[in-house]
């Protein structure tokens, strides 16, 4: 606020003999007239910073310049001189500098995994909804493949048995009427015999012998062909199971697909007798096995080495150990080496050492990670206090990313160490005595 109506918000700043901050119509009610006339304005944003006086010197004008590590507290130059003179101090600017990016990376830390996090929470909402539709999909698909099924088998059904009908009567009608035939046949000779009977005529009834004989004779062969008529009955196969079919149908409903399950990995966590070592190296681990590594890391408070070398590890499962890292304050070593972790996964990873205070080294060789990931590495470098080896050999980082890493490191006061393929970071190495 204004230094002198104490209303409207500042404006300006003088940073002449006033020293104090004035909105646009008191800075023209005193700066119009004199001497202060000549008073240099600046914008109130671009106000020097308010060094506070010590507090051990209340009746002396003593500015604190020195942050004193051993007591924790600011000091001025006389406090330094006498009452703290064997600590180990530095200049309370450079301490609030540092202060002020420690803030700003933790907060940036804390941003990320609410980024994270949330881009998660969206990422579950489109995989909600590409899942409900693409059940929804199968199930119409399904029905209608269904319904055209059945349609169809019960035009093919019915037109079977419709032939079958035809086929069986006309073969009983045909039956029947050779049998209707011999029986018009067997009237006209029994008429016959009724009327060589009534004659009562001896001659007659000897000559009708013969005739009488031969259409027995001839009856009974044709008898002999016109077996008796058999009928086979037809049975439809297949259609009582129609009713483990429907069913079938009708158990169909919505499940939930079991989580993601280890029984080795989890027996491997369960069982471990040291709880701050964990050995979990050439178990063919995957990005799935990672979010029950990263719960592990996060319940597990006394964990402080972590091996996971040589598995199928790619960028998603080092997104969900880099989650897990933002907060986790146990883990020192964690071994990386010997996976599938690209420039994506390297980027996740150096997202969570700006926040991560613990880890102190990180063996990412023998992975994918390229200039892209060395430089997002070498940004997180800048800030991280903790980190003091980190080992990035066989991977296919250039000149490019050696030169970033390298830069990186002359500003980091605590990193021991880094591996990488480049012929001039290996230089910068040799030149840094004691690296790795």
């Amino acid at each position: 606020m204004c230094d002198r109506c104490e209303t409207n918000e500042a404006e300006h700043w003088c940073d002449s003999d006033c020293k104090h901050s004035f909105c646009s119509k008191c800075w023209d009610t005193i700066h119009e007239l004199g001497q202060y006339r000549t008073h240099k304005k600046l914008p109130v944003k671009k106000k020097p910073l308010d060094v506070p006086r010590c507090g051990e010197h209340k009746d002396e004008d003593q500015s604190l310049k020195y942050w004193c590590e051993n007591c924790s507290k600011e000091i001025c130059g006389d406090c330094q001189k006498l009452v703290h003179k064997d600590h180990k101090f530095e200049l309370i600017t450079g301490y609030a500098k540092s202060l002020e990016e420690k803030t700003c990376n933790n907060l940036q830390g804390v941003q990320s995994c609410l980024t994270y996090r949330s881009n998660r929470v969206d990422q579950m909402l489109a995989e909600v909804e590409e899942e409900s539709q693409m059940n929804q999909l199968k199930v119409t698909k399904a029905m209608a493949s269904l319904r055209q099924l059945i349609d169809e088998q019960e035009r093919k059904l019915l037109e079977s048995l419709h032939k079958n009908e035809l086929d069986d009567k006309k073969r009983i009608e045909d039956y029947k009427q050779s049998l209707q035939s011999e029986q018009q046949g067997l009237i006209e000779q029994i008429l016959k015999f009724v009327v060589v009977c009534r004659d009562k005529n001896l001659r007659k009834l000897l000559d009708a012998k013969q005739p009488f004989s031969d259409y027995i004779n001839r009856t009974n062969n044709r008898l002999i062909e016109l077996k008796p008529l058999s009928r086979t009955k037809h049975h439809l196969h297949g259609l009582d199971e129609l009713t483990d079919l429907e069913n079938q149908i009708r158990n169909i409903t919505l499940q939930e697909i079991p989580k993601h399950q280890n029984e080795q990995l989890r027996q491997r966590m369960a069982n471990t007798t040291d709880r701050s070592t964990l050995n979990l190296s050439n178990m063919q681990l995957t990005n799935l096995d990672m979010e029950l590594v990263a719960k592990e890391l996060e319940t597990n408070r006394v964990l402080t080495k972590l091996q996971l070398f040589t598995n199928q590890i790619d960028d998603m499962g080092a997104q969900h150990l880099a989650d897990a890292l933002r907060t986790n304050t146990t883990l020192t070593i964690l071994h990386l080496h010997g996976n599938k972790i690209g420039d994506t996964g390297a980027r996740y990873l150096a997202e969570a050492l700006k926040a991560n205070q613990a880890l102190t080294k990180l063996t990412l060789n023998t992975n994918q990670i390229g200039d892209t990931g060395a430089q997002h590495l070498a940004d997180a470098l800048k800030t991280n206090e903790t980190l003091t080896q980190l080992h990035l050999s066989q991977n296919q980082i250039g000149d490019t990313g050696a030169q970033q890493l390298s830069e990186a490191l002359k500003t980091n006061r605590v990193s021991q160490g880094c591996r990488a393929s480049s012929v001039e970071f290996r230089t910068f190495l040799e030149k840094n005595g004691g690296l790795l």
